[in-house]
């Protein structure tokens, strides 16, 4: 029966988006004008592939049962989360520690605000998710940016801690935004690194703030800590964000759960969003996110398997191309690419040639701060005849070069 389930989701199918409300494919048609027709974008983060199945009959039966007023977040909706975390990730949630947001971004800037005053200092790890540094820009705050250091010799990204430790030492610092597992360059940090984050921000009173959006997806060998299972030490210090969004291709759909298990810090928050008129989710995005937590548990699974399938196509296309090397990913579905070995002059020169002679449009590393120059960041998440379409372009134009 398993097997059955598993065999009827499509992840072969390849969607045509032209003309389509999507961001990214609309970007192309924007920027590059009739000459885009055939440029594929592996950019934005999110999938190419539908909804699961039982997400969508759920939809459907709520659009023609309900009535759609003023609504309250059902128990049945708290015991969705509930389940999904425990059983994914361990995590005992209750009902109380939860708020609601229409997504990550706007939880996080309301934590800010929730956490900060405008002058204050605030940690980042760059190369990070841009709109990090947007949300402390527009809310006047100072970014002290603990820059993630590459080991040249691993290709693996870490954390310097003596830094760390130096700017959460600033009076001024109040807050650190944690990505984990990190986008873009892949870390799924280790439970010993998240405590070492945390002694070091609960010893100069520094309120981590904690993405965890990308915790779903993590590779073998490799396991997304919540940050709140670390001990109630830890718990007592943090404002967790997740969200069904990424995990199941829902952003559209604007739903996401915020998890802060210190009452105080809690009304701090809930005040916060308050001030702004309140955050919630839309009624759809509530329906969308019971049915994937209760009932699509297995399109994730297959939609895994596809993700490390896809992953495998990338790494033998990393190992045949002088110039690209793969930062491998143990988290995400997202993969960082390191193109400083093909010697273009500038990340402009490059972001053209992927554009114009590669025909893919990828996020370019500089977006994520100026340590992911001559990076690229690509999307896995698209059937695999797609991805080999663009690799096997991109080879030939590289060759052609």
């Amino acid at each position: 029966m398993a097997q059955e389930r598993l065999a009827r989701y499509d992840f072969d199918t390849i969607l045509e988006r032209h003309g389509s409300t999507s961001y990214k494919w609309h970007e192309i048609a924007e920027q590059m004008g009739p000459d885009s027709a055939d440029v594929v974008p592996l950019s934005v983060a999110d999938m190419e592939f539908k909804p699961a199945p039982e997400i969508m009959q759920a939809l459907v039966e709520s659009a023609s049962r309900d009535v759609f007023g003023y609504d309250y977040v059902t128990d049945e909706y708290f015991d969705a989360l509930i389940g999904w975390m425990k059983r994914r990730h361990g995590f005992d949630v209750k009902p109380e520690w939860v708020s609601l947001s229409d997504g990550v971004m706007p939880a996080v800037n309301t934590a800010l605000r929730a956490v900060t005053h405008p002058g204050d200092k605030v940690i980042i790890q760059r190369p990070v998710y841009y709109p990090f540094t947007m949300a402390c820009e527009h809310n006047g705050l100072t970014i002290l940016d603990n820059e993630l250091i590459l080991d040249e010799r691993s290709g693996r990204y870490v954390i310097d801690f003596d830094d760390l430790e130096t700017k959460a030492s600033d009076p001024r610092c109040t807050a650190m935004l944690v990505c984990n597992p990190h986008n873009p360059v892949g870390r799924v940090w280790t439970a010993d690194e998240l405590r070492r984050i945390g002694d070091i921000c609960r010893d100069h009173d520094v309120v981590v703030l904690c993405d965890e959006i990308h915790a779903d997806f993590t590779y073998p060998g490799h396991r997304a800590t919540m940050f709140s299972t670390l001990g109630s030490a830890y718990a007592d210090n943090v404002i967790e964000f997740t969200a069904p969004s990424k995990t199941f291709n829902l952003a559209g759909l604007l739903c996401s759960n915020v998890i802060i298990p210190n009452a105080g810090l809690k009304r701090r928050f809930d005040t916060a969003a308050e001030n702004i008129g309140g955050l919630n989710v839309g009624h759809f995005g509530m329906v969308a996110c019971q049915a994937a937590y209760q009932h699509a548990e297995g399109w994730l699974d297959q939609l895994m398997v596809v993700l490390e399938r896809n992953l495998g196509l990338l790494r033998a296309f990393a190992g045949r191309v002088d110039g690209i090397r793969l930062i491998e990913p143990e988290g995400t579905y997202l993969a960082w690419l390191d193109c400083r070995g093909l010697g273009f002059d500038s990340p402009e020169a490059l972001c053209t040639f992927m554009h114009v002679r590669g025909r893919v449009w990828l996020d370019e590393g500089s977006i994520f701060g100026a340590s992911g120059d001559y990076f690229e960041r690509i999307n896995l998440a698209c059937p695999t005849a797609l991805l080999e379409r663009v690799l096997d372009r991109l080879e030939t134009a590289l060759s052609e070069r």
